[in-house]
């Protein structure tokens, strides 16, 4: 087998590695919502409607980062 031989062997090896590999979605983490213990606490902490809509949205923050 010649030098030039083996070279297409190669490339037809890899070519066929690539085929066969069709998985190019990525993984995306599944969104994590808030238990109803964690709703009732963000209500318990929130003085009003303004602090409260604070407080879900950094709680979602740190369980979808």
């Amino acid at each position: 087998m010649t030098p030039e031989d083996e070279e297409f062997e190669r490339i037809a090896r890899e070519i066929k590695r690539n085929a066969e590999d069709d998985d190019i979605q990525d993984y995306v983490k599944p969104w994590v919502g808030l238990t109803e213990e964690e709703i009732k606490y963000l209500l318990s902490i929130s003085d009003n409607e303004e602090d409260f809509a604070y407080a879900i949205q950094n709680k979602l923050k740190k369980k979808n980062t």
